[in-house]
């Protein structure tokens, strides 16, 4: 193989490595952030839903509601 040829296929197997590299963390960090934002969306509604159930209880047993969830 010619010495020339060579150095351009180790700078092109350099290159590859580097974007394959670059594109996995980048990926990588994509799937963090989902993750992320949908714990946060179904602790959000968790939260929501123990609030609207615990006031929903309270009726039941007589106590008076705040005027925000309604008569």
């Amino acid at each position: 193989m010619y010495p020339n040829k060579q150095n351009k296929n180790q700078q092109l197997k350099k290159v590859q490595g580097v974007y394959r590299k670059k594109r996995r963390e980048k990926t990588e960090v994509k799937e963090y952030k989902i993750g992320t934002i949908g714990s946060i969306v179904v602790t959000i509604c968790l939260i929501v839903f123990l609030i609207f159930f615990i006031m929903s209880m309270l009726f039941d047993m007589g106590v008076s509601v705040p005027e925000i969830f309604g008569r």
